[in-house]
C-alpha cells in the first residue's frame, strides 16, 4: 500500500458474493432480489386470449424473458430483477401492445393487457410504479427507490438512514445513541421499538448481519446502491430469519451505456453551529466525502460491469462532559502536583479522525433468459 493504513475487526468488512441464477418458472417465485410480474390477456370484449405471448425487456441492459399465456389467458414472469421494462403482449390476429413499466425490488405486480383485432401496434405508457397493483401482497413494506437516495439529503451519505422514512422505524438506543463506531458503523434500527438485534438485513440476497454483533455490517456507498425495500410485518419464509423487520437492499449493476460521475460532499465548522458541549475554540470540524462511478457493457446485452470509489476524510473536535469543561484547571493541578502525571493537552487542539476507503466492483453477465451471472466485492478500510 503506497499509505500506511490498519485493518481491525471493526474497520475491514469485505465480502464476495457470486451468484449463480438459475430463473425458471416453475421455482423462482422465492427470489426475494426479485420483481415477479403477472396478469391477463383478454380481447376488446372482456374475453380471455389464450396462448398469447408476453415479453419483458429490461430498457437498460436489454435482458429480455418471454412466456405463453395459459388457456384462461393469465400469464407469470418470475424472477425480474428490478428496473425499468418494456412489456409487450401479442397474438395471432390482433395488434400488439406494449407497456413501459418500472419494477422494484421484492414487487409482485399484475399488469393487464386488452389486444384490439386488427394489425395496428399500441403502445401504452405506463409509467408510475403506483398504477402496478400488487394484490397478492399482504406485508407491509416500503421500496426506498433510487431517485430518494439520491435527492435526499442524509447527514454521513449512510443511505440505510432512508429506513427510517417507512411507519415505525426508528433509531435504535445503542451506547451512544445511533451509531456505535465501536461495535459497527452502522445506524441501528428499531422496528416498532424492537431490538436492534431482531432485524434482518439482506445485501443482493446475501445475509449482512454481522455474528458477532447481531447488526449489520458496514454497507456498500450510497453511490451503489440501486434501491431498498423495507419490511415491517407479515413477511414470508423467503426473507430468512427476523423477529423485528427486513431492509432488502440491491446493488447497481452496469447497462448498455457507458455513464460515469465524480462527487464531492462536504460540512465543516463554518457552515455548522457550535456545540456547547465542546471545549473553547474547540470547533473544528471537516468531513469531506468524494469519489466517482463508472458504469457499462463490456459485452453489449450479455456482460457489465460497475464500479465505485468513494474517499472520506473526517476530523472533528470532541465533545467534554461540562464537568471536564469546568474544572480542567483543577484537573490539571491534580494531575501534575500530587500524581506527577502530564497535564491534559489543550482541549482546543484534540481532533478525532475517522477516514475510511470504500471500493465497490460489481460484474454481470447473462447466459440466457434462465441463467444469470453476478460477482460483487465490497471492502471498507479504515486509514490511520
Amino acid at each position: 500500500m503506497s499509505r500506511k493504513q490498519f485493518i481491525g475487526l471493526q474497520a475491514l468488512f469485505a465480502f464476495v458474493v457470486l451468484s449463480f441464477a438459475f430463473f425458471h418458472a416453475s421455482n423462482a417465485n422465492g427470489q426475494a432480489v426479485n420483481a415477479t410480474l403477472s396478469g391477463k390477456i383478454v380481447d376488446a370484449s372482456g374475453g380471455s386470449i389464450a396462448k398469447a405471448a408476453v415479453t419483458a425487456t429490461n430498457t437498460a441492459t436489454g435482458f429480455s424473458r418471454s412466456v405463453q399465456a395459459s388457456d384462461g389467458g393469465e400469464y407469470t414472469i418470475p424472477a425480474l430483477p428490478a428496473g425499468e421494462y418494456a412489456v409487450a403482449a401479442s397474438f395471432t390476429g390482433f395488434g400488439k401492445q406494449t407497456k413501459a413499466i418500472t419494477l422494484q425490488v421484492g414487487q409482485a405486480a399484475e399488469l393487464d393487457f386488452s389486444l384490439t383485432p386488427g394489425s395496428v401496434a399500441e403502445k401504452v405508457e405506463v409509467e408510475a410504479t403506483s398504477e402496478l397493483q400488487e394484490p397478492t401482497r399482504t406485508q407491509v413494506s416500503t421500496v426506498i427507490t433510487q431517485n430518494q437516495i439520491v435527492d435526499l439529503p442524509v447527514n454521513g451519505r449512510e443511505f440505510i438512514d432512508f429506513a427510517l422514512l417507512s411507519p415505525a422505524v426508528q433509531i435504535g438506543d445503542t451506547t451512544s445513541g445511533s451509531t456505535d463506531v465501536i461495535v459497527e458503523p452502522v445506524t441501528k434500527l428499531s422496528f416498532a421499538g424492537q431490538n436492534i438485534h431482531y432485524n434482518f438485513i439482506a445485501v443482493d440476497g446475501a445475509d449482512d448481519v454481522s455474528t458477532a454483533s447481531g447488526i449489520q455490517r458496514g454497507t456498500p456507498p450510497q453511490e451503489s446502491v440501486q434501491e431498498f425495500r423495507v419490511i415491517n410485518t407479515d413477511y414470508s419464509t423467503e426473507f430468512g430469519r427476523a423477529v423485528g423487520g427486513i431492509v432488502n437492499i440491491i446493488t447497481r449493476s452496469g447497462t448498455n451505456d457507458w455513464h460515469g460521475s465524480l462527487y464531492e460532499y462536504f460540512r465543516n465548522d463554518r457552515m455548522d453551529a457550535i456545540n456547547l458541549l465542546q471545549a473553547t475554540g474547540a470547533h473544528a470540524l471537516r468531513q469531506n466525502q468524494f469519489g466517482g462511478t463508472m458504469g457499462g457493457p463490456i459485452e453489449k446485452d450479455k456482460t457489465f460491469l460497475y464500479s465505485n470509489y468513494e474517499v472520506q476524510r473526517r476530523g472533528e473536535s470532541p465533545f467534554y462532559n461540562s464537568a471536564v469543561l469546568a474544572n480542567i484547571k483543577f484537573i490539571n493541578e491534580l494531575k501534575t502536583n500530587v500524581y506527577g502525571l502530564p497535564a491534559e493537552p489543550s482541549l482546543g487542539g484534540v481532533l478525532r479522525t475517522n477516514d475510511t476507503d470504500n471500493g465497490f466492483v460489481r460484474v454481470d453477465h447473462s447466459f440466457n433468459a434462465n441463467e444469470q451471472l453476478f460477482v460483487r466485492y465490497f471492502i471498507n478500510v479504515a486509514v490511520k
